[in-house]
């Protein structure tokens, strides 16, 4: 079913495993246009201008083109595919630009000159600018998908980025790392490793918010306050701490994201303060109330019964002072026992309950 990018984590033939918790796993590619994209939107948006012996972009056109794109972009957010609407509608902004600013690729840069230059493209540069403002970003689905984009990309931004880690744990199927952030008052910790499940048993354990105290280590209970969509919610989760300190409240919204164009699924959440779909109830006096700046999960699945699962999150816990040795403590004992929990409890068989 899946692509096997890697390999299983098996006994290869000079008999040691194959080391899956260092995965390359390639970026999602940033929204790029290419020579051929850029001439089949000229295409469409160019019209003849008989009286002026050449042709014109039609700004008519050009909106329609702008809406029927918008429309589709619409389509794959409401589906969950973040990448492709970002990707669809990034592409569109890019022309927009390019044609904004009059750039033109060198091949046809002769044959578009009447079309591009003068006061005449000035003016119908600002009819491009306007139509794009007018119908896009204006749009509330189309800023939607932009800032959840930039939520996305900046969690995987963090967990690509290899600068500052401190090494907690190493194996050929674990790694973990954690680090306190310069100039900030909090930590981050980032655990990577195979999961022997497939990614389908995976999922449910992210969505299902009431199974999370029976895998997450050390959460005492997970409350869903909204469910927006699918793969959107609103969540309240109690951590239980060691004596004498008091338990851990976090308030999240979670985000999760169909990115199998690019072999992976991506969820990213974050603390808030306040919910346009839920009110957010203040904190209890026996309880501390930790920020959540950024983290999630990033599942690829390496084939059809093994997962590679990251796990990363950027908060601040609310305690003055975390020495290295308390860190390394909790990764071993606490974070790094999120992929066994998870792989016991992704033992079932689809349609079971």
């Amino acid at each position: 079913m899946f692509s096997r990018m890697f390999g299983k984590g098996k006994p290869t033939e000079d008999g040691k495993e194959k080391d899956l918790a260092h995965l390359h796993i390639p970026p999602i590619p940033e929204p790029s246009i290419s020579t051929d994209y850029t001439k089949t939107m000229r295409t469409k948006t160019l019209q003849e201008n008989p009286k002026e012996g050449k042709e014109t972009l039609n700004v008519a056109k050009f909106r329609e083109i702008i809406t029927s794109e918008l429309e589709l972009a619409k389509k794959d957010f409401a589906d969950d595919k973040l990448f492709l609407a970002a990707n669809r509608v990034g592409k569109l902004r890019l022309f927009v630009e390019s044609l904004a600013a009059g750039k033109a690729d060198a091949e046809n840069r002769d044959t578009n000159k009447d079309v591009e230059g003068g006061e005449d493209y000035e003016k119908l540069a600002e009819q491009i600018q306007k139509a794009w403002a007018e119908v896009a970003e204006k749009d509330e689905t189309y800023q939607a998908i932009i800032a959840a984009e930039k939520r996305a990309r900046k969690f995987l931004r963090l967990l690509e980025n290899d600068e500052g880690w401190n090494l907690s744990h190493e194996g050929t199927r674990l790694v973990s790392h954690w680090k306190a952030e310069k100039d900030t008052d909090t930590y981050s910790f980032r655990v990577a490793g195979v999961v022997d499940a497939c990614v389908l048993n995976i999922i449910p354990l992210l969505l299902e918010t009431d199974l999370y105290p029976t895998w997450f280590p050390l959460m005492k209970s997970a409350e869903e306050l909204a469910s927006p969509s699918r793969f959107h919610k609103v969540v309240k989760s109690m951590l239980k701490m060691p004596f004498p300190l008091l338990g851990r409240e976090a308030m999240i919204d979670g985000r999760g994201w169909d990115v199998m164009e690019h072999n992976r699924v991506v969820i990213s959440s974050m603390s808030v303060e306040s919910h346009p779909d839920v009110k957010i109830p203040p904190c209890a006096k026996d309880r501390v109330r930790v920020d959540i700046k950024c983290g999630g999960f990033l599942l690829v699945p390496i084939d059809d019964d093994s997962t590679h699962v990251t796990v990363m999150f950027n908060l601040n816990p609310k305690v003055p002072y975390l020495p290295s040795s308390i860190m390394n403590f909790f990764l071993r004992h606490v974070v790094n026992q999120i992929h066994s929990s998870m792989e016991k409890k992704s033992h079932f068989k689809p349609g079971s309950p």
